[in-house]
């Protein structure tokens, strides 16, 4: 071996004993970083009966008419209230009016998109104000997922959610992909409890393939997985979350919600993977569950 090939084969080997020990390095103080207790937040009572938490997610619309979405949406709140473990999922959004809407749906039944609609326009197709429905969600835990492509959404949400407001810091879980609107929530009402956004979830999951999953300084007290891919048979979908990243978010006693799901046959071996809640799109598999739990663990 001639001295460059030597020279060469000396600086490749520096360079991965020196990639290797500062991988080493990083890993132990990921590891070793102390971790922060548990939240003390009144939405972990949800969690009380020792079973996963089931919500329900609020699809669009419950009916043509607000004013039967809301006598809906009562039914559903009390189900939910008279069942320990149980929750409902609302996706929310800033419609053309300014106005904090419930809808899963980026568009109405004619095709316009819910942000530019009318408030008339929204309650014509089924679609009630976060509000008007404040009232029945009242002890209720419930996740409030905001949807922001506008700005203004974290400040008309303050109006209605907080203490002594219609919707009480201790019985709603606030969840966005969007890590912008999260920061601004938690700088204004740093005790309430947050989910975590796409971003953190996509940072979570690149260094968990490098095994520095510990690492980051994680603002989140739920990890929360809304996506889903098709098993190997195509026949069932399942999160594509790594085991390292559940695993890391367990080590830090964040809360680990998934779905939705829409079907048993994902839902049960769900609760049988350790997940603490799920989020569910089918009423009747929703109060099933909720009455099977038990059997189920």
């Amino acid at each position: 071996m001639n001295r460059s090939v030597r020279s060469v084969v000396t600086v490749v080997v520096s360079i991965f004993i020196a990639s290797f020990g500062s991988w080493l390095f990083l890993r132990s103080n990921a590891t070793s970083k102390p971790l922060k207790p548990p939240f003390a937040h009144g939405f972990n009572k949800i969690h009380g009966d020792g079973y996963p938490a089931l919500f329900f997610q609020i699809q669009k619309p419950l009916s043509k008419e607000s004013s039967t979405t809301l006598n809906d949406l009562s039914e559903l709140a009390g189900r939910a209230r008279s069942t320990v473990g149980a929750g409902l999922w609302l996706d929310v959004r800033l419609n053309g009016s300014g106005e904090l809407v419930v809808s899963s749906n980026d568009l109405l039944s004619n095709g316009k998109p819910v942000e530019i609609a009318s408030l008339d326009e929204c309650r014509a197709d089924g679609i009630v104000t976060l509000a008007e429905a404040a009232p029945a969600l009242k002890d209720i835990y419930i996740v409030l997922n905001l949807i922001a492509r506008r700005p203004g959404l974290p400040a008309k949400l303050f109006e209605i959610w907080g203490d002594g407001k219609p919707l009480s810091f201790d019985w709603t879980l606030v969840q966005s992909e969007s890590d912008g609107i999260l920061k601004e929530l938690r700088e204004q009402a740093p005790k309430a409890f947050y989910g975590s956004s796409q971003a953190t979830m996509i940072q979570l999951e690149i260094l968990s393939t490098l095994g520095l999953e510990g690492l980051p300084d994680l603002k989140a007290d739920a990890l929360i997985s809304m996506i889903e891919e098709p098993a190997k048979n195509n026949s069932v979908a399942i999160p594509r979350l790594r085991d390292s990243t559940l695993k890391e978010a367990h080590r830090r006693s964040l809360k680990r919600y998934v779905g939705p799901v829409s079907t048993r046959e994902v839902a049960v071996p769900l609760l049988a993977a350790g997940y603490d809640g799920i989020v569910l799109t089918e009423r009747g598999i929703w109060e099933d569950l909720l009455d099977e739990r038990h059997l189920l663990q």
